[in-house]
Parts: structure tokens; C-alpha cells; sequence
């Protein structure tokens, strides 16, 4: 079974020229997983938090679990993303599922205050991408079926390297390529496909413009 189905699609825009190869490495592709955890400098309960779960589709970056009440001896919780928006709310001692993330505070010696609180971090984990095809389809507009550019990671000379366990991809495309792709300062619509050749199941891994200029000296000037 291959990671195929871990991969969301990310946008990255490129600026390549007529006059040089095509050498561009991409994101990480990775699944959300857990960066570590910050109990707040003003805590006054030395209680602990656990993260036993990061699923797919958590919002990368910094989650905040505050003590917001405490009442008929239970000791409530709420949890924000890294926008503020609030993901759950709970109790310390059971499972607390929010935004992804599957949390359990459990008291210690000294009680747990309101205000106490927790930051866990979120980061991209790299998924393995041996054995994936990668393909590029650059379009002479968003409407258009014509290709201008395409690039692969299949067959003998690759133009889209795989970096296999990093997580990485990176564009490989000669100058001669390039050279014979018109200018277009506006952009080329493009798509970079991930295919499992067991399968044939095909998703999106990244999307956006390529900004194709004369020379260096014209990038940003479309």
C-alpha cells in the first residue's frame, strides 16, 4: 500500500527564463504529526498533557489547550487552532478530540488553575514517496487542453527527481526545454500529478502558475 492517499495538494508558484535549466525543489509533502508540546511559564497546576493522535488534515502550527473553568470538581478545557478558532471543549482527565488532535490532560500534585495551559505543535511529517510517478502538466491557460510543458519522474532521463524517503520532489528540466517554451510573464497553469503504478490511482500533490520570462532580468515585470 503506498502513502498516495496521505497527499494534499499544495499551491507553489515558480518564475523559470528561456535562458537557464530548470532546477527547483519543492515543499515537503507530508502528513500533519506532532511537533512537540510548551506547558505556559504562568501555570500554576503541574499537571501533564498528552497528544496520543495527529490525524490527516490537522491545520499545521501551534494549538492552544487552556484551563477555562473549573467547576463541581471537574476541570474544563478549550482548544484553539493556530487561527484562534476554538476546536473543542472538554474535561482533563478523559480523551478530548479537537481539530484533529487527541489530547488528554491528566492532573498532578498540584491542582490544574484557570488560565493553565498547553501550546502543541503541528509540523509536516515527510511521507515516503518511493514507488510514486510524478508528472507535470503545464497548460497555455486555465481553460485550455493544450500543453505547453510537461515533466515526469518516469523513464531513463527523469525531469522530476524523487526523493524517495525525504518527502521531497525537485524539477529537473534542461535549458533546451525551457528554451523552446514560449514566454509567457503571466503565468502557465500547471498541475503535478501522483500516481501509484500498482493502482493507477492519480491525485493532485501541487498546482499553481509558472511565470516563464526571456532571461532572469525580466522576472516579476509580467
Amino acid at each position: 500500500m503506498s502513502n498516495l492517499a496521505l497527499i494534499q495538494p499544495q499551491r507553489v508558484d515558480f518564475d523559470t527564463t528561456q535562458a537557464t535549466d530548470w532546477l527547483d525543489g519543492l515543499p515537503v509533502i507530508g502528513a500533519p504529526g506532532f511537533g512537540g508540546l510548551v506547558a505556559g511559564s504562568a501555570n500554576v497546576g503541574n499537571g501533564t498533557l498528552a497528544v496520543p493522535t495527529v490525524v490527516s488534515g490537522t491545520a499545521y502550527g501551534a494549538h492552544e489547550v487552556t484551563v477555562t473553568s473549573i467547576a463541581s470538581g471537574l476541570v474544563r478545557l478549550g482548544v484553539t487552532d493556530p487561527d484562534g478558532v476554538v476546536t473543542g471543549r472538554g474535561v482533563a482527565g478523559v480523551p478530548l478530540y479537537a481539530g484533529g488532535l487527541t489530547l488528554l490532560a491528566t492532573p498532578g500534585s498540584v491542582p490544574f488553575a484557570v488560565g493553565d495551559s498547553f501550546a502543541v505543535g503541528v509540523v509536516p511529517v515527510a511521507i515516503d514517496l518511493t514507488g510514486l510517478q510524478f508528472d507535470l502538466d503545464a497548460r497555455t491557460a486555465a481553460s485550455a487542453a493544450t500543453i505547453a510543458l510537461q515533466a515526469t519522474s518516469a523513464g531513463a532521463g527523469p525531469t522530476i527527481a524523487n526523493g524517495g524517503v525525504t518527502g521531497t520532489i525537485a524539477m529537473a528540466v534542461r535549458r533546451a526545454t525551457m528554451a523552446r517554451t514560449p514566454v509567457k510573464a503571466d503565468g502557465y497553469p500547471y498541475a503535478i500529478f501522483a500516481t501509484d503504478p500498482a493502482s493507477g490511482l492519480r491525485v493532485p500533490a501541487f498546482y499553481g502558475l509558472i511565470h516563464h520570462t526571456a532571461i532572469p532580468a525580466q522576472i516579476g515585470q509580467g
